[in-house]
């Protein structure tokens, strides 16, 4: 069993791609997007913090300077006054981050993406369907030859994976995610990696999932652009 630390650690590796010198250069996605140029994971057992790999060094040793200086309203105010001496604040992303725990109710109803069943992905998830092969395992609930509701692995390692769930609007509020989300950490688990789940503090659907599931809270991430 992982602390909550170490679980913050693991999420970071999952969710960013690091350099030699553990800076972060790109969201661990196909499409190479840049990383944040700051990340900080709070848990009860500590905090992992991220720096991009152009944040100039100066601000890094003065952000850290700030990190063990007031409360966590007060150091957040000051990590951004910090960034923006070098460039402006282009965004700000907070919310919770979740693990499963090791046993999963089993909801049936949803079918594992296959070479044979994955062209149902076309008409809902079609950009899914073209990053199939990064986004493994996959499950869906089907209608009508459709898939209506999807869990995938958002952001992968050789530890962990970050679920990614959508629901096509008319088919919500029928428990479909429960169902794909369920499945898809199990498979996880079998793989012998870690099922992790994060959303943002106002994504009440996320949330709504989170706690149906039962999953468990260990940390707070914050992303700075």
């Amino acid at each position: 069993m992982y602390n909550h630390l170490e679980l913050m650690s693991i999420q970071a590796g999952v969710l960013y791609i690091h350099d030699h010198a553990g800076r972060i250069t790109t969201i661990n996605e196909p499409t190479n997007q840049p990383a944040p140029r700051f990340f900080w994971g709070q848990t009860v057992a500590g905090r992992i913090v991220r720096f991009r790999s152009d944040v100039p060094n100066r601000l890094v040793h003065d952000i850290l300077q700030f990190m063990d200086q007031g409360d966590s309203t007060e150091q957040l105010a000051n990590v951004i006054r910090t960034l923006e001496k070098d460039r402006e604040i282009r965004g700000l992303w907070m919310g919770p981050a979740f693990t499963f725990h090791e046993t999963v109710k089993d909801y049936t109803g949803a079918t594992l993406v296959t070479e044979d069943n994955k062209y149902y992905l076309e008409p809902g998830f079609p950009t899914l369907l073209s990053e199939l092969k990064f986004r493994e395992p996959c499950f869906m609930v089907t209608e009508n030859k459709m898939a209506v509701s999807v869990c995938f692995s958002a952001r992968s390692s050789n530890k962990a994976a970050e679920a990614g769930v959508k629901t096509l609007k008319d088919y919500r509020g029928k428990g479909f995610a429960m169902r794909v989300t369920s499945l898809w950490a199990q498979a996880i688990r079998r793989s012998q990696r870690i099922p992790l789940y994060s959303t943002s503090w106002d994504n009440y659907s996320s949330l709504s999932i989170a706690k149906r599931l039962r999953l468990h809270l260990y940390g707070t991430d914050i992303s700075i652009h």
